[in-house]
């Protein structure tokens, strides 16, 4: 990945946000994070990001309302959802709304840097 870039991680989790900044920054990345649906679409007003990673289910919002607010603010940054098993379909139609992918808890690793690295070289 590019120390460069900077990726937005916005998620309810703590536990789920310091493990995504850790694998974040430990492939050579910078990583921010908010633990709400309106500290995250603040965050995403105010810089540009090379990817965004949201939870669907938020305490203050759903993450398909945030990444419609995302899409009309910030349009060009690619946002990879992050769902439990069973919001697949509510993933789905996060895809048709302009995520460029999803992932699943508990993570794969290898997909998730793989699915990342491919996103950020597409926005580019």
């Amino acid at each position: 990945m590019d120390m460069d870039k900077t990726v937005l991680i916005i998620d309810d989790d703590e536990q789920i946000l310091e493990l995504l900044k850790m694998f974040i920054e430990n492939n050579q990345c910078l990583a921010e994070t908010a633990a709400s649906a309106e500290k995250g679409l603040a965050l995403a007003r105010k810089k540009e990001y090379a990817l965004i990673l949201l939870d669907i289910m938020l305490p203050d919002g759903d993450g398909l309302t945030v990444l419609r607010n995302i899409k009309k603010s910030v349009s060009s940054i690619p946002v990879i959802m992050i769902t439990g098993g069973n919001d697949i379909t509510v993933a789905e139609q996060c895809l048709e709304e302009g995520a460029v992918d999803y992932i699943t808890k508990p993570f794969d690793f290898e997909y998730l840097r793989t699915t990342i690295i491919a996103n950020m070289l597409a926005s580019s």
